[in-house]
């Protein structure tokens, strides 16, 4: 099991664990996604190479950036979940990370919140509901390369529940 998840990453520090249990200091906390830390340990990180080893082409660090959407009122579960797979189908290779907070429809005062490393997203409730009289908004951040926050934002508000769908 080790060899094969040091296949996937070779840098990733394998924890062994009784029933699921780890050293939380060992798991959170450890800024894993930082480009300055990943190309310390891996300078070819942006380079491309076809499937004959040769280098195509390097990425321009300047394409990396990232997009912050932020909207109010509660989101279509389905339609949100259309929009994230289709975008991981499309984009996944030029999305490093993403992350969001997200109100729902029909789901009380459960916030939930995402996060992801290119196809690899995380999604669930929050610690904690949205509180009495709080506002309910929708927050997202893009990192990546090519993105554009037009076609991002006007997806996203899409994604909105309007009451005449009941």
């Amino acid at each position: 099991m080790k060899e094969r998840l040091h296949g996937i990453n070779k840098f990733a520090t394998v924890i062994e664990t009784q029933k699921s249990r780890a050293p939380l200091d060992k798991i959170l906390g450890l800024n894993s996604f930082n480009m300055d830390s990943i190309l310390s340990y891996d300078p070819d990180f942006f380079k491309e190479e076809s499937e004959d080893g040769v280098t195509k082409k390097k990425h321009n660090l300047d394409l990396v950036q990232s997009v912050g959407v932020q909207f109010g009122g509660n989101l279509h579960a389905q339609w949100f979940n259309m929009f994230m797979m289709d975008l991981l189908r499309e984009r996944a290779a030029d999305l490093y990370r993403t992350k969001g907070l997200l109100s729902f429809h029909g789901q009380g005062d459960t916030k939930f919140v995402f996060q992801g490393v290119h196809e690899q997203i995380n999604f669930g409730p929050a610690d904690k509901p949205w509180k009495e009289g709080e506002e309910r908004i929708n927050k997202f951040v893009f990192i990546g390369k090519n993105l554009n926050r037009d076609e991002l934002t006007k997806s996203l508000m899409e994604c909105l529940y309007k009451e005449e769908e009941e």
